[in-house]
């Protein structure tokens, strides 16, 4: 065992088990667990520096929160594992007109949420609203 340890705040610091496969530690400290395999265990252990201060996702900055909302929401577009290059998520296409004032996005065919609806453009327009009124 190699013991970790922290001589300075602001980086971000991850240590796995060797047959944990898939594991990562995100340069925005937005790890996405699942894409993660804890080799045939069904319990994954993560610590981190504190308690989310709260769970409210559309209304989160600290990183303790963010974290774990990475794991229970999900984004038109995400950021690739590794190169922190934009990639699809529930969006498969995206453009913008010429001064980026609107954006056009598509949407994955066969999302639904755990209560067994469909994803469609009515919930990403209420993810905005409930993001611009979150006070």
């Amino acid at each position: 065992h190699v013991p970790m340890i922290p001589i300075a705040h602001g980086g971000n610091g991850a240590a796995f088990k060797a047959d944990v496969e898939g594991a990562y530690a995100s340069d925005i400290g937005a790890e996405q667990f699942a894409l993660m395999n804890p080799a045939g265990r069904d319990t994954f252990v993560w610590m981190q520096n504190g308690e989310p201060p709260g769970l409210y996702c559309a209304d989160e900055s600290d990183g303790e929160a963010l974290r774990a909302c990475e794991q229970v929401m999900q984004s038109l577009l995400a950021y690739e594992p590794g190169t922190g290059a934009v990639v699809a998520s529930l969006a498969t296409d995206w453009s913008a007109n010429e001064d980026l004032t609107e954006w056009t996005f598509t949407l994955r065919d066969g999302v639904t949420f755990h209560d067994g609806a469909t994803l469609d453009a009515n919930d990403v327009v209420l993810s905005y609203g409930v993001q611009w009124d979150a006070s």
